[in-house]
């Protein structure tokens, strides 16, 4: 697995370079800033870069997607409930919705619809991944703004919602099959975490379990 967390851009917004260490296709996550530093951070890998993905439309997400994907010549995949919200205005190569999934090498990378922190929210996560930095994992979860490492996202922007916000987390992370305790969750901002960590340990707990 090629995995990189690069912290970019004036809110520290977390953006991954993701990918498949065989055949060297990589996604870039959330390029918010520093695109000449996300851009030598893919040639120092020696990734193939196949398409940039949005975990949400947000400005501290989104700041630098025009120039890696000129660079790269390269998709912009996303949800369109995020851009017919206005928050975010740039034309996607594909539409995302849950269900899809993104081949990057012999990695499957599926799509959750998590709204709550703007209307077309989204999470990524892959069962495919089975070790990171040493140790077993059963997958990992990029879950956006959705939910952090002791906190959750933000529900006070415009298309916001509290309510669809813990909703997703429930229905979508802690109470989907598909996931369990052992997924290393990549959030947004500040320092991963696991599932498990955040069944015991996050603030907000008991409005989503």
């Amino acid at each position: 697995m090629i995995f990189k967390k690069l912290v970019v851009g004036p809110l520290a917004t977390n953006c991954y370079i993701f990918g498949s260490n065989e055949t060297k296709e990589i996604v870039v996550i959330d390029p918010g800033g520093d695109g000449k530093t996300i851009i030598k951070s893919i040639e120092q890998i020696g990734g193939k870069p196949i398409a940039v993905l949005l975990t949400h439309g947000h400005f501290d997400h989104t700041t630098r997607v025009g120039q890696i994907i000129r660079h790269f010549q390269i998709p912009l995949m996303y949800s369109r409930k995020e851009h017919e919200s206005g928050t975010f205005q740039k034309e996607a190569n594909r539409w995302l919705v849950e269900g899809d999934s993104i081949n990057i090498g012999k990695i499957n990378l599926h799509v959750l619809e998590t709204p709550g922190h703007s209307p077309g929210s989204l999470c990524f996560y892959s069962s495919d991944v089975k070790e990171f930095n040493g140790k077993n994992v059963d997958g990992l979860l990029f879950s956006g703004d959705l939910i952090f490492r002791g906190s959750i996202g933000r529900s006070d922007f415009q298309g916001g919602d509290q309510n669809l916000l813990f909703a997703s987390i429930k229905n979508k992370i802690m109470y989907n099959k598909s996931l369990n305790d052992d997924f290393l969750v990549c959030p947004g901002h500040m320092d991963l975490t696991s599932i498990g960590e955040e069944r015991k340990y996050n603030m907000f707990k008991k409005f989503f379990l």
